[in-house]
């Protein structure tokens, strides 16, 4: 290593790390705005299936009967402004899932 180089890097752990050709690894827990946007339109788009309708207002009075929880509350989570509890992300997925199923059959629920 030359004098340039180690006034460039004064990191001595990284230039350790470089002199025996190992490069650090991305730390993909830092990137949780991306999670937390993905997760939010994955949530949407599951309530969507579930409670197929023709508009976010329908929708939203929809799943709010059968989650027991305000359609403003469901407009939040189609609009992505808010994460749902793993509770309502489950019973969603149940009805999106059993919904599914019976379309395969060529039934409704």
């Amino acid at each position: 290593m030359t004098p340039a180089t180690i006034r460039k890097n004064n990191n001595p752990i990284s230039s350790s790390l470089h002199k025996h050709g190992v490069t650090p690894l991305k730390n993909l827990a830092s990137n949780s705005v991306d999670h937390e946007t993905a997760s939010r339109r994955w949530f949407a788009a599951l309530l969507w299936r579930a409670f197929p309708s023709s508009s976010e207002h329908e929708i939203s009075h929809k799943a709010a009967r059968v989650l027991d929880v305000s359609p403003r509350q469901v407009q939040n989570w189609l609009r992505c402004n808010n994460d749902a509890s793993l509770r309502y992300v489950t019973a969603v997925a149940l009805i999106a899932g059993v919904e599914f199923g019976l379309s395969s059959f060529g039934g409704r629920p």
